[in-house]
């Protein structure tokens, strides 16, 4: 078999090794473009940038009517009684989690304690639940599942504590200071004893949420 040779000249030949040169360049830089990021270092979603939020620090009034059953009796035994706060929208301040302004906030508890109309509560502290229903100033709802403890004397100054189970600031701290003054109400609990005894009566406070 017999081997042709071909001749380049010696101009040409230096113009295609110089487009060679200049492809070699270049495809480095095209295929670095093109290929995929690195899975350990994917961009975040952007529905997921900026979504960390500040931890919670909520202050707010608390105010209602306040439920006994059975009605409390003007003696100084106290009977297992349930209490139920029936809240309804008082002033706040702080944000949602999801950065709306917090305008009111509706706090409602439940527990069962000794009580009557001279003894507002027990000396143990007693377990109870509770919700608060949040507004934002634009108009939108939300809301908390709260585990409460309640301790002192309600007809002073009774103590909450407790943590958000769900919803909105779930595992964040509450604290919270409740009353019911029947003094300064002008509530004449022995007046109505024939009828069951005292079954209701206002009760304020205040609360915050932190963590």
């Amino acid at each position: 078999m017999s081997v042709v040779s071909v001749r380049i000249p010696a101009r040409k030949l230096g113009s295609a090794l110089a487009t060679v040169g200049a492809l070699a360049a270049v495809l480095p830089t095209c295929a670095a473009q093109a290929a995929p990021p690195d899975q350990g270092q994917a961009a975040a979603p952007a529905s997921d940038q900026g979504r960390a939020t500040a931890a919670a620090n909520v202050s707010c009034q608390a105010g209602g009517r306040a439920f006994f059953s059975p009605g409390l009796l003007p003696v100084p035994v106290p009977r297992d009684t349930n209490v139920q706060y029936n809240g309804q929208d008082r002033s706040c301040s702080g944000s949602t989690p999801d950065g709306g302004q917090i305008a009111t906030a509706k706090f409602n508890g439940a527990f069962d304690a000794p009580m009557s109309c001279v003894v507002g509560g027990g000396d143990v502290p007693t377990e109870g639940t509770g919700t608060i229903a949040w507004k934002t100033k634009d108009g939108k709802s939300t809301k908390s599942t709260l585990s409460l403890t309640i301790s002192g004397q309600l007809f002073n100054s009774a103590t909450v504590d407790g943590h958000v189970t769900d919803g909105a600031f779930a595992g964040a701290r509450l604290h919270g200071k409740f009353r019911v003054d029947l003094v300064r109400e002008g509530i004449n609990c022995g007046s109505q004893s024939l009828a069951g005894g005292l079954k209701q009566a206002p009760f304020d406070g205040s609360f915050n949420i932190k963590g």
